[in-house]
């Protein structure tokens, strides 16, 4: 229980830890979803988990990192990727764009809600690619409440089913776990547990204000 403050209301429930987890856990569910749609990702997660965050006063009214960078080690043991892959997320950094890139041995891909990019201008193209020619074939959705109506007729999974949501959010809430105690996560993928680290673990959950609890 908190005293009201104006300022933390309607949409600054974001920026307390008691209600939210800042910029970080306001957008990890939108661009990590699309991070991991474009890896292969979508049932996965990173390995180890290193996040640093900037963090406000602590008589200030809010106190979620401003600033933070957090680096996600997918390990190839995991992934079957040839190598280990790195994922970073960062805010509060001016030359960081908003969005989701991909930078491979080929170049990069760089895309957000309404925008595309690309380190070869051949990639960018404004017409879209005839059928015969598509290396990946995309479950296409054009709404997601039209999306969730229509698999509740045709018993298809819909385009991000709980289960995707959840790994998409998971290097958010290990990175914040991270940043608040201030060093290196290792997490089994498999498990979902933190390794040999009691204080991060009891991070992954939070004591229930009674009479509340979870059954």
């Amino acid at each position: 229980m908190e005293p009201y403050i104006e300022a933390r209301v309607p949409k600054n429930w974001r920026w307390n830890l008691n209600t939210g987890g800042g910029q970080l856990m306001d957008w990890i569910g939108h661009h990590g979803d699309i991070a991991h749609w474009g890896l292969g990702f979508d049932l996965s997660g990173p390995s180890e988990i290193d996040g640093y965050g900037d963090f406000p006063a602590s008589n200030a009214v809010w106190n979620t990192a401003g600033t933070y960078s957090i680096t996600c080690t997918y390990r190839k043991e995991v992934t079957h990727y040839a190598g280990d892959v790195t994922i970073t997320i960062a805010g509060g950094h001016p030359a960081i764009n908003m969005g989701t890139k991909w930078i491979g041995s080929d170049g990069w891909v760089w895309v957000d809600r309404g925008g595309f990019d690309a380190s070869n201008r051949d990639w960018i193209k404004p017409e879209s690619l005839p059928e015969g020619l598509r290396k990946v074939k995309l479950y296409e959705s054009a709404e997601h409440r039209r999306n969730f109506l229509d698999s509740v007729k045709s018993r298809k999974p819909t385009i991000t089913p709980v289960q995707v949501a959840h790994h998409s959010t998971l290097p958010g809430h290990l990175g914040l776990i991270s940043m608040m105690v201030g060093r290196k996560l290792k997490w089994d993928v498999a498990s979902e547990t933190i390794e040999n680290d009691a204080e991060a673990t009891a991070l992954l959950s939070r004591p229930y204000r009674a009479p509340y609890k979870l059954t």
